[in-house]
């Protein structure tokens, strides 16, 4: 895996053409994710106009990864729908946001060295979690669980796989150890830079 290291002005690491490819995918991918849902046009309209407005308030994509990325903020089912209805939209525009300027600065550099510029790292850091959030959605519980015994448990629970799917989880998984060192290096990096005094 590629480290990043603190040079002057920022964090530089080298990435390849394969993972610079993958990593604006994935962030295009988890943007349409937090895309507000939005009820067709034929049920808007049978709704009318007030019992519409309501009826969006309630509505949420239920999606492994999504949830990951928006999770309730309580236990209970009511009080987390009224967290949502406070939250949700601000939620999704803070990290649609933050992706959209991640894909810009990645879009932009090119060759074989990334340089995360001092003041953009948390946006980096952010947007990488995000991204692996949205990812670990994907994930089967075994393939990140750090119990052996959860592993079997689960494993014997789970209809077989084909080998199309077998291949392309242990791509998907892959990618998310990937993400998941990147991070951690950054986070390294930035630990081991001299703080001001």
């Amino acid at each position: 895996m590629n480290a990043f290291r603190p040079v002057p002005g920022g964090w530089e690491c080298p990435i390849g053409e394969v993972e610079r490819d993958l990593f604006l995918k994935a962030i295009s991918e988890v943007r349409t994710l937090l895309d507000p849902p939005v009820l067709p046009f034929e049920i808007t309209t049978m709704l009318g106009e007030d019992d519409s407005e309501d009826a969006a308030k309630d509505i949420h994509l239920q999606n492994a990864s999504l949830d990951r990325l928006l999770p309730p903020g309580a236990a209970d089912e009511r009080t987390a729908q009224t967290m949502r209805e406070l939250t949700d939209s601000q939620l999704r525009t803070q990290k649609s946001e933050r992706l959209e300027r991640l894909y810009q600065l990645l879009s932009e550099q090119t060759g074989s060295v990334l340089l995360i510029e001092s003041g953009q790292e948390w946006d980096w850091l952010g947007g990488i979690n995000d991204v692996r959030l949205a990812i670990s959605g994907k994930l089967s519980p075994e393939d990140y669980s750090v119990d052996p015994q959860d592993n079997r448990q689960v494993s014997s629970q789970v209809n077989p796989k084909t080998g199309n799917e077998k291949f392309e989880e242990a791509l998907v998984t892959s990618f998310y150890e990937w993400l998941s060192g990147w991070q951690d290096s950054l986070l390294q990096a930035i630990d081991s830079w001299p703080q001001p005094s």
